[in-house]
């Protein structure tokens, strides 16, 4: 285990060096500090809820939707602008500086300006007080509050105040003036449209009127009678063309009746062929009479001569008879030739008259497209006169009844809990976010950390081995153990530090104690395959700063490996600042001369294992920095001699970066470790401690870490 590769220990990267800085795996390392920020964000929150004054908000709900009813089956859907808009107008600076007036709020410590910065003010010259009412009006505006309920109409107002009452008068007041507001805007509106439309109805009257003179004006000039909505020439074609075939059947029959006249008077059919057309009560009357003279006659021919007075007479009544009748038929002849000469006359006068309005029709047709753009225009103006009309007597009544749009669905009450601060809330958030900002801050830490802190779960810095060693936190007994040892170490300043780690390694008691123990034993147990079978193994522990002091260590391996039954020399090198020395071996105060004279000098000047389990050699008694080139060799010849009568050296250096007394036992030693405390021992001072042990490279067996996180 202790066989580093051959490259230079100085200068090296620390990146590379040290692949894997920590991160986020080292975070639960830094726990403490996530504990400690999480129980002052904690603290700072109670703090918070005990000197914060408790707030009440009072809540109220309107409708503010559109005033008409939808119709049966329409589907109603918000419009977020007009609820925005209205949620603008109760919330706007004008209705919240009425409500400051009408309630005197600018007196009201809570929104007034009377708190000491008032009186203040005046002792600034040039500095004007601000007014009263607007600062009011600004101190509420944020402590009201105005939320849309979803996609509805509805208006959430909410008014926050230190009195719950307070809270509840002020939203009544706000909604309260906003019904009123909308019910004044509402009349003033109407009232407005009303006069509007008023001045608008006289010149939409005088407008119609304008255009019905212009559309008689038209007819009078291009000749456009009408009546019945229809053209007067029109009209009369249509009656002449129906006069017209009326005297053309007339014509036609009166013609017909005069052949049939005519034909009757010269043909030899008789009266027995005589047309329906003819026959007359006269000429009915005539044939009966005719009828009976020929029967007459006959009825006397047969037994009168033919010379007979009687049928002469008889003779010549029938004669007189068809006579009669001859004439009769002339006559109706005459009547019907003169009746058909007036059809005709009549027909032709009818053609005649058609001709001439036929004529006058086409001469007027081009003006009926300018008289129907008279007509539409005098529609358009009717119509729009009708509107206004109509908008008029609904802006007269709207005008006498003004009733708000909205409504109030729910009044604001006193609130029976604050509102602010929410212990739950002020608490979660002081715990969650000092948590997080415990966890930024260890991660910050972590990143930017220069110490040496190898990331999580590693075995090694760069390419030495890693041995970490737990801190322990072992309880201070009342009394230590009644050894000699134990009681000799109790009465020496700094004694009970070290009886605890003896006793950690010796007994523990806990399980810190136990974790502390086992990597000692660990350590230890890692220079088996490098130890030495026919003399002892030299190790040197050697600190890579102040903060990270290697005699506990030191003390640990000696005390492991003298209760593993092997004889043990343990050798106090520290003489800056020796720790094990003034309390292990307090008599012994020999100087250079004693100890540099031969071997056997400096086994006599050992203290012996009777108390501890392990001798102790105290030459941090002396100073080893004054040792000139010869006499540290002669120390180093020494030191070799008289550990021969041991199987296991461990040399306490201490620091090498402060006190290089130890360097002059290096030539002695077999393996060198390097104690570095984790989190406290700078990264640059390591790099310079494996700098000053560049000529000893291949004795550098490994990091000690001490202070690690043990893992259970």
């Amino acid at each position: 285990m202790f066989m580093p590769s051959m490259f230079s220990l100085a200068g090296q990267d620390p990146a590379r060096r040290s692949p894997g800085r920590p991160g986020l795996l080292d975070v639960p390392r830094r726990r403490q500090q996530v504990l400690t920020t999480t129980a002052l964000s904690v603290a700072l929150a109670a703090v918070y809820l005990v000197l914060t004054t408790p707030t009440y908000t009072s809540w109220s709900r309107l409708y503010v939707g559109p005033s008409q009813t939808p119709a049966a089956g329409e589907a109603v859907r918000a419009d977020p602008a007009l609820s925005n808009s209205e949620a603008a107008i109760v919330g706007s600076d004008a209705m919240l500086r009425r409500v400051v007036e009408v309630l005197s709020l600018y007196d009201d410590p809570e929104f007034g300006d009377t708190g000491a910065l008032s009186g203040l003010r005046s002792y600034f010259p040039g500095r004007a007080s601000p007014d009263k009412k607007a600062l009011a009006t600004e101190r509420l505006a944020r402590q009201v509050e105005i939320a849309r309920a979803g996609n509805t109409y509805i208006l959430d107002v909410g008014v926050t105040s230190r009195s719950p009452a307070k809270a509840a008068q002020i939203n009544d007041t706000l909604v309260s003036l906003y019904l009123a507001e909308q019910i004044n805007a509402r009349a003033d509106t109407d009232r407005r449209a009303s006069n509007l439309i008023d001045s608008r109805l006289g010149a939409l009257r005088d407008q119609v009127q304008q255009a019905e003179e212009r559309i008689e004006t038209f007819k009078t000039r291009n000749q456009i009678p009408s009546s019945d909505g229809r053209i007067a020439d029109e009209q009369q074609i249509a009656r002449l063309n129906d006069e017209l075939a009326t005297a053309r059947a007339k014509t036609a029959d009166a013609r017909a009746r005069s052949d049939a006249a005519r034909f009757t008077l010269t043909s030899d059919a008789g009266l027995q062929s005589l047309p329906e057309i003819l026959r007359s009560p006269t000429i009915e009357r005539l044939r009966t009479h005719l009828a009976e003279a020929n029967e007459r006659a006959n009825s006397l021919a047969v037994n009168l001569g033919p010379r007979h007075p009687a049928l002469l007479d008889a003779r010549a009544q029938r004669n007189a008879i068809r006579a009669r009748i001859d004439a009769e038929l002339r006559r109706i002849e005459h009547a019907l030739a003169s009746e058909q000469d007036v059809a005709a006359r009549r027909e032709q006068e009818l053609q005649g008259l058609i001709e001439t309005r036929t004529a006058d029709v086409s001469r007027v047709v081009t003006a009926q497209i300018e008289l129907r753009k008279l007509e539409q225009d005098a529609a358009t103006s009717r119509e729009a006169l009708s509107a206004y009309l109509t908008r008029a007597k609904e802006a007269r009544e709207e005008a006498q009844i003004a009733v708000p749009s909205a409504r109030v669905v729910s009044d604001a009450t006193p609130p029976t809990k604050a509102s602010w601060p929410n212990a739950w809330l002020v608490l979660s958030l002081g715990f969650f976010g000092g948590a997080a900002l415990g966890g930024l801050r260890a991660f910050a830490g972590a990143r930017l950390d220069t110490t040496v802190r190898p990331a999580y779960g590693a075995t090694a810095i760069g390419q030495l081995p890693l041995f970490p060693v737990p801190k322990f936190r072992s309880k201070v007994r009342s009394q230590l153990s009644s050894s000699r040892r134990s009681l000799s170490l109790r009465s020496r300043p700094g004694g009970a530090a070290i009886g605890r780690i003896l006793d950690a390694v010796a007994t523990p008691d806990g399980a810190n104690e136990a974790h502390y123990r086992q990597s000692i034993l660990q350590l230890l147990g890692s220079f088996e395959p490098d130890r030495h079978v026919s003399y002892p193994t030299a190790i040197m522990l050697l600190g890579a700063d102040r903060r990270a002091s290697p005699s506990p260590i030191s003390l640990a391996l000696a005390h492991a490996a003298a209760l593993r039954g092997e004889r043990v020399l343990l050798v106090d090198a520290c003489s800056a600042s020796p720790v094990l020395s003034p309390v292990l071996a307090p008599e012994r105060t020999e100087g250079w001369p004693a100890l540099l004279a031969e071997p056997a000098a400096l086994a006599a000047h050992t203290a012996g294992p009777e108390d501890f389990g392990f001798s102790l050699l105290a030459l941090a008694r002396a100073d080893l920095g004054l040792l000139k080139r010869g006499e540290r060799r002669q120390l180093a010849a020494n030191l070799a001699a008289a550990s021969l009568d041991y199987d296991l050296v461990v040399i306490d250096g201490g620091v090498l970066t402060t006190d290089e007394s130890a360097s002059a036992l290096l030539p002695l030693i077999d393996k060198i470790l390097i104690v570095a405390r984790n989190g406290k021992t700078q990264q640059a001072n390591l790099d310079h401690t494996l700098h000053l042990l560049a000529p000893y490279r291949g004795k550098v067996g490994g990091v000690v870490l001490a202070g690690a996180v043990s893992r259970s």
